[in-house]
């Protein structure tokens, strides 16, 4: 099973280790394979300091979380997909949140789950008739099953 992980759960697991969030990548990663974009990273990068400072987590314990979870991680090139698939992607979330066009490009692709805990893009894109959103509490019910 082939998981797309936003970047919202991502960050929340590694602003804690003894997150539900952390645990349940660090748990499934043997029977999962959670797949990140390269934007991901670019965009952690960009907005870790300010994350860090936000929630009083020290930049240090932060990083070592994230390498921890690195681990567990696949770790894709948008450059590589395909650009009838973008343009899909891009359909899907006109009016939405741009930014999330390469996580819907990338479950397409992979025909595969996303996994955000982003309820807005969740209830946007199942009323546009995108299936493959998932939420923190769906994933818990999927997993009772591996």
């Amino acid at each position: 099973m082939i998981i797309i992980v936003d970047t919202n759960i991502i960050i929340s697991a590694c602003l804690n280790r003894n997150s539900e969030l952390f645990k349940l990548i660090d748990s499934y990663s043997i029977k999962i394979d959670f797949v990140i974009s390269e934007y991901v990273m670019e965009e952690i990068n960009n907005h870790k300091k300010r994350i860090c400072q936000k929630s009083k987590v020290e930049l240090h314990i932060f990083d070592n979380n994230l390498n921890f979870l690195l681990s567990s991680l696949n770790t894709l090139n948008y450059q590589e997909l395909n650009k009838d698939i973008i343009i899909n992607a891009k359909n899907l979330t006109d009016n939405i949140h741009k930014k999330d066009t390469i996580f819907i490009a990338f479950s397409l692709a992979l025909d595969s789950l996303f996994w955000s805990g982003d309820i807005k893009l969740y209830k946007a894109l199942k009323r546009k008739g995108f299936a493959n959103i998932i939420t923190t509490k769906e994933f818990k019910q999927i997993i009772k099953g591996l």
